[in-house]
């Protein structure tokens, strides 16, 4: 059960109002002994005495608190990211409050959490969102993770470099596969067409002729990837690569492909982007491209806590090489 300032002072003998005096760093003022203060503050932290975020609003102090907004939760790539977050606050002492949008639809009955809940600062996850909504927090720090048009109410806005990571993934697909023909697998929303262009400038340098497959993605990620695999396989002639527009994407594909008697590895090679952990885990494990989810939520919480505008930061990431592009060409 929670401890209270009550608790504390009935365990000591004093009374509530020295407690609060001692914990809010006022004992000094009314002559409280260093004594008494240390033997207080010490059975706080023994009881695990936390601030309500309620009574530290009422006295316009921080809450320690931060709330984050998702896109899409259906994602995995979300779920590795709040992993980084949640990290971040347990070493910081803060809360996080989450809350999201179904089908990526801002709707502010979804934000109620947040109205109810005094946040310190808001961090959004997604790319190309809608973000009138913040209007409403305006008097807060806004950090976003992803992409998008440059919006002055945003205190960050912090994202990979896409034209690097697709610099790295085709001079891999150029240079250690030999690859000539390069398919790129994605479905049509903002943050894969801004992939689908840094493929092709990326594509370009390296005299690579490429090709595009695309699904609505009505049937999830995955069956996303099955559905393009499946019509890769149907033209006949196999590219000598496939990069996908995120690593579930990836593994669609590659069941895809096994289906048909294509091995990704051996037969053709197969990239995915955003390295989820699962990705490892595969069979075969999938070439991917990390994106720097650690460094995107120190980010976040620099901008948080310091209350200092940090404009647009692009990061770049990392080329992981596994299985599912291990072929050599010839």
């Amino acid at each position: 059960m929670k401890s209270t300032q009550k608790d504390i002072a009935l365990k000591l003998g004093v009374s509530t109002s020295l407690v609060s005096r001692v914990l809010s760093g006022q004992a000094h003022r009314i002559g409280v002994s260093q004594r008494r203060i240390d033997s207080i503050l010490k059975l706080a932290e023994e009881m695990n005495y936390v601030p309500s975020p309620a009574a530290l609003m009422l006295k316009g102090k921080k809450t320690q608190t931060i709330g984050i907004v998702v896109y899409d939760f259906k994602n995995p790539y979300f779920t590795a990211l709040l992993t980084e977050f949640q990290k971040l606050a347990h070493d910081n002492k803060y809360s996080l409050l989450l809350v999201g949008f179904p089908e990526r639809i801002p709707e502010r009955s979804n934000l109620i959490p947040l109205y109810k809940h005094s946040v310190d600062g808001v961090i959004v996850l997604g790319s190309y969102c809608d973000l009138d909504w913040i209007d409403d927090f305006k008097n807060k720090p806004v950090a976003r993770i992803g992409h998008g048009a440059e919006d002055k109410r945003l205190w960050l806005s912090v994202s990979v470099d896409e034209d690097d990571a697709m610099d790295k993934i085709l001079s891999h697909l150029a240079s250690d596969v030999c690859a000539k023909s390069v398919c790129f697998a994605y479905k049509p929303i903002e943050i894969y067409q801004q992939r689908k262009l840094a493929f092709q400038k990326a594509a370009e340098k390296f005299d690579i002729e490429v090709s595009f497959e695309r699904d609505n993605g009505a049937g999830g990620e995955f069956c996303t990837g099955k559905a393009i695999g499946k019509s890769i396989l149907q033209k006949g002639k196999l590219p000598d690569a496939v990069v996908c527009a995120n690593d579930t994407f990836a593994m669609g594909v590659i069941s895809a492909l096994s289906e048909g008697g294509v091995a990704a590895g051996k037969d053709i090679a197969v990239v995915g982007f955003d390295d989820l952990p699962a990705s490892s885990n595969y069979i075969p494990t999938i070439t991917s491209f990390r994106q720097p989810l650690k460094e995107y939520a120190e980010f976040c919480f620099e901008a948080i806590i310091s209350e200092k505008p940090m404009g647009v930061r692009s990061i770049r990431g990392q080329f992981v090489p596994r299985q599912s592009s291990a072929l050599k060409k010839h």
